[in-house]
């Protein structure tokens, strides 16, 4: 073992110790630890090398005092408040994953405060700017007139959105392009002569569920047909609401033939419910699927999905927080990804029973 890893077991390494070890001022120590641009690239490395051998970690109190910034980046993580949720926080790991891989080797750690909805994250995002709790922070489920997004934008403060709201206002976002994706899915479907087409949708505030009845809707007027409304339907994108709404929306009088689901979750629901009810995908009627974690391969059947690799969306959220942090202005910090179509039905359902 070396005299450095025995010094860091008998107490806390300081700054003082560094510049005890390495010879440098305890200025010269402090402005290398912070990334200062008047430090030798040379000592730089010298003194971060002895840093990480003795196992030092700023003090975020003092750091903060000294350099008016904190190195914390705040994720607001949504908690649902539904009983017996089986999907919650399985996407969000992966958001976590792809922005823990953004912040590796920067001087920024991650927190996560949980929240239950955008109220209770507008009260949080409060928190974190009042009390100076974070450099920047991360969010999701936007409404379409979204309190965090004006109270963020009004103060100047870094952040980046996964998603995007209805207000022409300039902030970092990266998004999926939902009203896109839904109208590929319900094309495809009408083109495989589908007329009745269902919409398993989430709850009409958030604004990707606008989004999505935009694209569904579109496709059907460009097919110069009308839209089936009355087949959609919105909830908390549980499997549970999935199941709930198949059944419910087979036993109507005029009933689906084809369902264009939102997320994994409510087309494993979906799927489910008409099991059940003792119908047959590709056979009875057609699904298409939204995918983010690539769970739907393992369906049976496996169905046709627009994917999207969520752990991107989490790394690129990461990539512009950090460039936020450091000045970049948000202008060049939006990005909106196509999902990829993964065709493993012919969804021609509709064709075949004419």
């Amino acid at each position: 073992m070396s005299d450095r890893s025995r010094n860091s077991r008998r107490s806390p390494p300081t700054i003082k110790t560094l510049a005890d070890l390495s010879g440098y001022s305890i200025g010269t120590i402090s402005k290398a630890l912070r990334g200062s641009p008047v430090v030798a690239p040379a000592t730089k490395e010298a003194i971060l090398k002895i840093a990480e051998e003795v196992g030092y970690q700023a003090n975020a109190r003092g750091m903060a005092l000294r350099t008016g910034k904190t190195y914390q980046a705040a994720v607001l993580m949504p908690v649902t408040a539904v009983s017996d949720y089986e999907w919650d926080g399985v996407e969000y790991t992966q958001i976590l994953s792809g922005l823990s891989q953004s912040l590796e080797g920067s001087e920024y750690r991650m927190s996560v405060l949980t929240i239950r909805d955008a109220e209770d994250g507008l009260e949080a995002a409060r928190r974190v700017v009042d009390l100076g709790l974070a450099d920047g922070l991360i969010f999701s489920g936007i409404l379409q007139d979204d309190p965090r997004i004006n109270f963020l934008v009004d103060a100047g403060f870094p952040f980046v959105s996964l998603g995007r709201c209805r207000r022409e206002l300039d902030y970092a976002h990266v998004d999926v392009d939902n009203e896109w994706a839904s109208h590929a899915a319900t094309q495809r479907l009408i083109s495989g002569g589908h007329r009745r087409i269902a919409l398993i949708n989430p709850r009409s505030e958030l604004c990707y569920a606008a989004d999505r009845v935009d694209g569904f809707v579109r496709a059907f007027e460009e097919a110069g047909l009308s839209a089936s409304i009355d087949l959609i339907v919105g909830g908390d994108l549980s499997t549970r609401f999935g199941r709930e709404s198949a059944l419910d929306l087979i036993e109507r009088n005029d009933p689906p033939t084809a369902f264009v689901c939102v997320n994994e979750s409510t087309t494993l629901g979906v799927l489910s419910g008409l099991r059940d009810a003792g119908m047959s995908i590709g056979s009875d009627v057609d699904v298409i699927a939204y995918d983010d974690i690539n769970v739907s391969a393992y369906f049976t059947p496996p169905i046709t999905t627009f994917y999207q690799p969520i752990e991107v969306l989490g790394r690129t959220l990461g990539q512009f927080l950090l460039k936020r942090m450091a000045g970049e202005e948000p202008g060049a910090l939006k990005q909106v990804f196509r999902p990829k179509l993964i065709a493993r039905q012919s969804d021609d359902l509709g064709k075949k029973q004419v």
